[in-house]
């Protein structure tokens, strides 16, 4: 759309006619008079990606990228605003996102005395308004320094990572790995498939948020809400940019991606939002016998709730899925297939991006439950080509309640919400609502603010890694456990060869039940899971009711290896004796 920018009032005008004005009155009278030189602002443009959150009155800022220089049109539904808005463009329209980001702001507004004639709010509205432009600023200079050709980018290129850290390092920045088990021991934690642990910088994220600018968001004026929105707005985009959403490198990224407290609510919002708007008696799902729970029952209240049909893909006697089995599962009735990227018991890595194919072939969307593959830092969405992505954000360092719903703008778009309330609407009247538009729509209700904005620590501690170096040093962990399990009579691993898996080791020990292993490993400071681990239909399948399982990550050390396993060789031998 062209926009007709005009002329622009300078700031030098501006600054010599509020100067000469006597009076808070006459200023504010000015400030209305330059409002209404503002150029017409498309009614199209008046939406929610373009409104500027933070603001006491409906505000909506749009950039337009020519060459270096970055233009700006924007408008309000209050007209005083819109005078705020005249010096914004005035100063910011035109410039190169550097000159935007070095402009001393605050320094002309304490030159016009801006504080003496107008409210906290406005104020705190416009300082709202100014982050929103040097966030455009900043992502239009971090694009253009990574894209030096200001070319768009491929659509499957993800942006280069700055490696700063190692693996052999990283124990250092836990430190709860640094107590000591009840026992004396050393703690040796081989849960992380269940939740990870934190860095420092993620656990200092929370703390400075609570410390220093939290409050609400989307909602008040005041600076406070509009700092934390900015921070909780910069990680999402993070997150896009981490799974390389489609145009992570733009304002489409915030669409595709939607916070939830976890990979549960993620699936239990696409079951129910695109679920119950899509399915009809007699369609069906496919599922796979190694998924977890949180990617079963959901899909099976759906199927209860509107006559659909449930399919299951086996695995194979080597702890695969069997792919050859999928054609003949899939047909015109299918409508989902709900796949785990990594089995949380087997460790098995899946061909997602296959599976999507063939899917894909017969008219079916696909989710994909990437819980424990979002950990190891190498999951892209564009690759894999799924529809849906979901995720929890403690899995992968970061705070509990914090997840992720990723999908398809188009799709998104396409589904009405599914919980009501709060900042998921746009207008409400006695006669209906309309809802916002995304990701918001599905956010109902006060946000998991701290815990998003401290996942981007999580986001940016993972990407300081060298790509495939975490998946490389799960691997060679685990590799020793398989290596020394052969040499040890009575134990048995359930899971693919090395190559075919992630740094999780399921096992069985002969004659002890698994609650046992587990507690004696407990008591000298081992921290395994036991049970059934959310999978029963994969543990019905395996002919077992719990297994225990030690699950590696990018903390753990070749010495946690030797203290894990030398500990099973005791427990086997003392019970021998």
């Amino acid at each position: 759309m062209t926009v007709e920018l005009g002329e622009r009032t300078s700031l030098a005008e501006i600054r010599e006619e509020l100067l000469d004005c006597e009076s808070a009155e006459e200023r504010l009278n000015y400030l209305i008079e330059i409002g209404e030189t503002l150029p017409p602002f498309p009614e199209a443009l008046g939406v929610e990606e373009y409104r500027v959150l933070g603001c006491q009155s409906m505000v909506w800022l749009v950039p337009t990228v020519t060459d270096d220089r970055i233009e700006f049109i924007a408008t309000s539904d209050a007209p005083m605003v819109r005078g705020l808005i005249s010096i914004l463009i005035a100063a910011y329209s035109g410039t190169t996102s550097q000159e935007i980001l070095e402009f001393p702001i605050e320094q002309f507004f304490d030159e016009i005395e801006l504080k003496s004639f107008i409210t906290p709010m406005r104020s705190n509205g416009l300082h709202s308004m100014i982050l929103r432009v040097k966030s455009i600023a900043g992502e239009t200079q971090g694009n253009r320094a990574s894209n030096p050709a200001n070319v768009d980018s491929p659509a499957s290129e993800r942006p280069k990572r700055v490696v700063t850290k190692t693996i052999e390092n990283a124990a250092a920045d836990f430190p709860i790995l640094r107590r000591k088990h009840s026992s004396g021991s050393r703690l040796v934690y081989l849960d992380s498939a269940a939740s990870s642990q934190r860095p420092k910088q993620v656990i200092d994220a929370i703390s400075h948020v609570y410390s220093t600018h939290y409050s609400n968001v989307h909602r008040s004026g005041h600076e406070l809400a509009a700092e934390t929105t900015v921070a909780m707005e910069s990680a999402r985009s993070a997150v896009g940019r981490f799974i390389n959403a489609p145009n992570w490198n733009n304002s489409e990224v915030s669409k595709s991606i939607v916070f939830t407290s976890g990979t549960t609510a993620s699936i239990n919002l696409v079951a129910r939002a695109w679920g119950e708007a899509n399915l009809e008696m007699d369609d069906e799902i496919i599922l796979t016998e190694m998924e977890h729970h949180s990617n079963i029952v959901p899909w099976q209240q759906l199927a209860q709730m509107i006559g659909a049909t449930i399919r299951w893909l086996p695995i194979r006697d080597d702890y695969q899925l069997d792919i050859d089995r999928l054609p003949e599962l899939l047909s015109k009735r299918t409508k989902m297939v709900a796949v785990t990227a990594v089995s949380n018991v087997l460790g098995t890595i899946n061909p997602v991006r296959t599976i999507a194919e063939m899917a894909h072939r017969v008219g079916s969307l696909v989710l994909v439950d990437a819980a424990q593959a979002i950990p190891h830092g190498d999951v892209d969405v564009q690759s894999m080509d799924a529809d849906f992505v979901v995720f929890s954000g403690h899995k992968m360092l970061g705070p509990t309640g914090i997840g992720v719903l990723y999908g398809k703008t188009e799709l998104l778009n396409a589904m009405p919400p599914f919980m009501g309330g709060g900042n998921m609407i746009k207008s409400v009247s006695k006669t209906g609502f309309e809802p916002a538009g995304l990701p918001h729509r599905f956010e109902a209700g006060t946000a998991p603010i701290v815990e998003a904005i401290a996942m981007q620590k999580a986001v940016e501690y993972l990407e300081s890694f060298e790509e495939g170096a975490i998946l490389a040093h799960e691997r060679s962990l685990a590799s020793e456990v398989h290596r020394r399990f052969k040499d040890i009579r009575g134990v048995k691993v359930y899971g693919p060869d090395i190559e075919a898996k992630n740094g999780i080791v399921t096992f069985a020990i002969e004659g002890m039940h698994a609650d046992e292993v587990g507690r004696r490993l407990d008591l000298q400071g081992i921290a395994i899971r036991v049970g059934h681990h959310c999978a029963m239909p994969l543990h019905q399948k395996l002919g077992l009711s719990a297994t225990c399982r030690a699950s590696f990550y990018l903390y753990n050390t070749l010495e946690d290896v030797e203290v894990f396993c030398d500990a099973i060789e005791r427990m086997l031998t003392e019970r021998r004796q």
